[in-house]
């Protein structure tokens, strides 16, 4: 009787154990299987471009070699957060988990979880002790025109988490402070599980030579190369798109007395084909127009070909139709050019036929002024001040000014130095100002809109053919009010906040402020801005910014207010760019500012520069 009882409870116990194991697997198909209920919240994993590209060597005996280090970046676009589950099901020695993706389920506080996505693996470096997601994120470099590699990286992993803020638009599942915070098992061997993400809108990098952030250059020929980097390469992760898994950087590598030296020649996200892209590539796709002037800020056209060119010492310039730079000029206008003032911005009325007006901004003794002048045919005549209560100071008075399709005059203003009048609504420093068409041409009194704030000193905005989207560039903190870098190109919407001196670079204080859809971290002091509009053009409807600082053109392409392409043009060919405009004859014209005690001048400078932007 014993004995039969005891066997009784054993078959029991079995019979129980074999449904608590049919539970257990048909639960877990369930959460596998896609016919679930619950509509998947996917992440969408953005790959971003290659950046801080940096060279190191490093000597064994009388053998040197040399090393290309980069930053790696990649941020969560998506519509819920990228999860990764590890669980032990190897022997512990092997420091291997088996890695599951859990996908967020619409309405719910559950998750799919899809099994075997690819292993975390305990990595032991000089510099890394914690679990990677294996292969997340590969390196290569190819010979341009190639799709083979030359070189291949020797990264293990990620160690995901919320490590910053994605530069994209805000996002609507972003959550409003960062979720996965790990870090990933620092020196615990002996987990048995582990759970680390990247929230939407959120990124995670490596700095160049972190954990094998770097690739060889020794060795390699002279030539262009791509460098490129790839999210979810085996495909194994589910995301809402792979569109956005790759991005390369263009660059040339030349080998000058046995030491590498490398120029980026362009950033292309969302591409590995670096190499395809059309750019300006030697000195005769750039016409020089005109030598000789001294710092010249702006540039205008006349609606019979002219232009009018203003130079920061006070002098307004005529280019006449041929290229010819008269000696004298058409107007001296009283400025105070200390520090970065002077003579700045020149905008022509739309309705010059009927009203010949042109307006200009400088900095005078007593503040910035904007002030409309007639054109007589071969002078310009002062004739009212329309904004004379603008603070100006040494740094920060920007200048920009231009009409939009709303014939009203946009207005670009500094923070002068003081960072606290960016966001005062008693100062007109650091906005966007807007005059209606009876204001800038009229005589009564005159209280400009104030369409943005938040600015530090923005130089430089357009609008997009097609959307009418305003777009427009600021400098970042430069070390006095704040870290180097973090420029910024901005969507502008009317009333946004951009958050200067409160936020900087993608920071919005819980949605208060607006986040720029481009932010360099380095720095390359944007200045002018302009959207091709070249009919043909493989460049038609890109955004064209100058960088001082960069001593170069960048060229954007902007979809749905967000930056899917970007290509460096003129790197260091003709030294610091202040200004970009379209010309009437569908070419960019680009004003050098080598003569502003900031770069270094060679002969003929300051230079008007000429380039057709190359058909499809």
């Amino acid at each position: 009787m014993l004995r039969f009882t005891r066997k009784r409870r054993a078959v029991a116990a079995l019979r129980l154990l074999f449904g608590l194991v049919l539970i257990v697997l048909y639960g877990a198909q369930a959460l596998a299987s896609p016919g679930a209920s619950g509509v998947e919240r996917l992440p969408d994993l953005d790959q971003e471009a290659p950046s801080q590209l940096q060279i190191v060597s490093s000597r064994s005996g009388d053998a040197v070699s040399y090393r290309l280090g980069f930053r790696s970046a990649v941020r969560n676009v998506g519509a819920g957060p990228f999860v990764i589950d590890g669980r032990r099901t190897f022997p512990a020695s092997d420091l291997v988990m088996e890695a599951d993706q859990l996908v967020q389920l619409a309405g719910s506080s559950a998750a799919r979880r899809i099994r075997g996505v690819g292993e975390l693996r305990y990595v032991q470096s000089t510099d890394h002790q914690h679990w990677h997601l294996v292969g997340f994120d590969r390196y290569e470099l190819r010979r341009a025109g190639d799709t083979n590699a030359v070189v291949t990286d020797r990264k293990s992993g990620f160690c995901l988490g919320d490590r910053y803020v994605a530069t994209t638009r805000r996002l609507p599942a972003m959550p409003l402070r960062k979720v996965y915070r790990s870090r990933c098992g620092l020196g615990q061997t002996g987990l048995q599980r582990i759970r680390e993400g990247i929230s939407v809108g959120y990124g995670d990098d490596y700095d160049p030579f972190l954990e094998y952030q770097d690739l060889p250059l020794t060795g390699l020929a002279d030539g262009r190369y791509v460098l490129v980097h790839r999210v979810n390469a085996d495909g194994r992760l589910r995301e809402l798109s792979q569109a956005n898994n790759a991005a390369s950087v263009l660059l040339d590598l030349r080998w000058d007395a046995g030491q590498p030296v490398i120029r980026i020649l362009a950033s292309c996200p969302d591409t590995d084909r670096c190499d395809q892209t059309r750019s300006v590539s030697s000195a005769s796709d750039v016409q020089i127009v005109a030598t000789g002037l001294e710092v010249p800020w702006d540039i205008a056209w006349l609606p019979d070909g002219q232009a009018l060119v203003t130079e920061r010492a006070g002098r307004v310039r005529l280019l006449d139709r041929d290229g010819t730079l008269r000696a004298e000029p058409v107007a001296t206008v009283p400025v105070s050019a200390r520090g970065e003032g002077g003579l700045l911005g020149i905008a022509v009325d739309p309705d010059f036929a009927a009203q010949p007006y042109v307006y200009l901004y400088y900095t005078t003794a007593t503040g910035m002024k904007l002030g409309r002048w007639r054109w007589t045919g071969s002078e310009l005549v002062p004739e009212a001040t329309l904004l004379p209560a603008i603070q100006a100071g040494a740094v920060h008075d920007s200048g920009r000014i231009d009409f939009g399709p709303d014939a009203r005059l946009y207005v670009a203003t500094g923070d002068a130095g003081k960072p606290q009048l960016a966001q005062s609504p008693q100062s007109l420093n650091g906005k966007l100002l807007a005059l209606r068409p009876e204001e800038y041409r009229g005589t009564g009194a005159r209280a400009p809109e104030v369409v943005a704030r938040g600015l530090r000193n923005p130089q430089g905005f357009d609008w997009q053919p097609g959307t009418g989207v305003l777009v427009a560039n600021d400098h970042g903190p430069t070390g006095f009010d704040g870290p180097h870098g973090y420029d910024e190109v901005n969507v502008i919407v009317p009333g946004g906040n951009y958050g200067w001196p409160l936020a900087i670079g993608s920071a919005t204080a819980k949605g208060r402020f607006r986040a720029p859809i481009r932010v360099y971290r380095q720095a390359i002091a944007p200045s002018g801005g302009a959207f091709v509009t070249t009919t043909g053009s493989s460049w038609a409807g890109d955004y064209v910014l100058a960088a001082l600082r960069g001593q170069q053109l960048r060229r954007l392409t902007i979809r749905n207010g967000r930056v899917v392409a970007e290509q460096a043009l003129l790197t260091g060919r003709f030294g610091r760019l202040r200004t970009v405009r379209m010309g009437p004859d569908g070419a960019l014209y680009v004003l050098t500012s080598n003569r502003d005690g900031r770069g270094r001048p060679s002969g003929g400078d300051d230079r008007i520069l000429r380039i057709v932007p190359p058909a499809r």
